[in-house]
Formats: C-alpha cells, sequence, structure tokens
C-alpha cells in the first residue's frame, strides 16, 4: 500500500493552487495593476497631446498672418483615434488586473489616473506649441504691416501656461482628496493594515 502524501500546513500556505508559490503570484499580480495604472495615464497623455497639437494651429492663426500647416514635435491628428482606441484598451486591462490585484472590487478607479495623463499630455503639448512671431501683433507679410491683436489671440497667447496650470491642478487635487485617488487608497491600506497590527498585539498580550 502507498503512504499518503502529506503537505505540512506552511508549505500549503506558500504555494498557489497552481503549486507556484504565492510570493511570485502577488508579484506577477501587483506588476499587472502596475502596469495597467501606466497603460490609462499614458493612454490619456497621449490623446491629450495630439489633441494639443491639433490646436496648435488655430492657436497659431490667431496669433499670426502668416502660418504653416505644421505640428513640430507634436502628434498628428490622427493620433487622437489611436488615442482613444488606447484608453478603451488600457480601461478593459486597468478592471480586469485591478479585480486580480485585490481579489475583489478594485480600491480605486482609473478616473484620478486619467486626469493624471490628461495633465501631463497638455503639459506637453503646451510645451512644444510654436511661439508667437511678435507678441500683441499680427505681423503681415509686407514689412511694417501688423494688426493688433485681439482678445482671443492674447487667450491663445496665455492658454500655452493656463491649459497646464488648469489641468494639473484638477490633477492634484484629485490626487489629494478623490474617492479614486491611488494615493488616498494607499493611505486607507496602511490605516488598515496599522488597525490589524494593534489587533493582533492586543489578541496577543
Amino acid at each position: 500500500m502507498t503512504p499518503a502524501m502529506t503537505t505540512s500546513p506552511a508549505a500549503a500556505s506558500e504555494t498557489a493552487p497552481e503549486g507556484r508559490p504565492r510570493s511570485a503570484g502577488k508579484a506577477l499580480d501587483w506588476l499587472l495593476a502596475a502596469l495597467a495604472n501606466v497603460l490609462v495615464v499614458a493612454a490619456w497623455g497621449i490623446t491629450a497631446a495630439s489633441i494639443m497639437g491639433s490646436l496648435a494651429i488655430p492657436r497659431r492663426m490667431l496669433m499670426n498672418s502668416e502660418w504653416a500647416l505644421d505640428f513640430g514635435r507634436l502628434p498628428q491628428p490622427w493620433m487622437i483615434a489611436v488615442g482613444v482606441v488606447a484608453i478603451v484598451v488600457a480601461h478593459r486591462f486597468f478592471a480586469l488586473a485591478m479585480r486580480r490585484y485585490t481579489r475583489g472590487a478594485p480600491a480605486y478607479g482609473a478616473s484620478v489616473l486619467a486626469w493624471c495623463g490628461l495633465a501631463l499630455g497638455v503639459a506637453y503639448g503646451a510645451y512644444y506649441w510654436a511661439p508667437p512671431v511678435v507678441v500683441g501683433k499680427q505681423v503681415g507679410p509686407a514689412a511694417g504691416q501688423s494688426t493688433r491683436w485681439g482678445i482671443p489671440a492674447y487667450v491663445a497667447y496665455y492658454a500655452r501656461l493656463g491649459l497646464p496650470a488648469v489641468f494639473a491642478l484638477v490633477a492634484g487635487l484629485l490626487v489629494l482628496f478623490g474617492k479614486q485617488s491611488p494615493w488616498r487608497a494607499f493611505l486607507r491600506g496602511r490605516r488598515r493594515a496599522r488597525i490589524a497590527a494593534l489587533r493582533r498585539r492586543a489578541a496577543g498580550s
């Protein structure tokens, strides 16, 4: 008669049902969750930068009498469609990866990450917006011809600083105070861990 194989509780706790060490499984889950977070930020950042590239043309039209259809170092308009597809894929992967990591409902959603990506994309796009030929004047093709800027031209000019500031402010507030903030989820996890440790100490004393 073949003796039955027994497994100690310690060995069972260190091995997943598939025979894979639980520590390795947790590391893989963490890597997938981290990748999902990065992909959401990147997808929204690419989309925002692409939109900023398209907005660069009408902005130059408002500030200059002469302009060219040149996007410079900014993405082409067709990248907006690529960004939208990337957003859909990234959000679906995020939901799957976070459920796998938490073994249940995710600790936070992707909305705050999306705003962080928007802020980064807008900042990147604004940084590479071309400056006007002359600040305050639409310079004409002939020497000495110019027209003073109106309100739309000044709005277009200062949008290079205003838009990144607004998006950065919104993203920062959501990170600090939003219900779906990864930072607040991290703090909640630390708080629960401290409470659990105190309870274990109280039970052992």
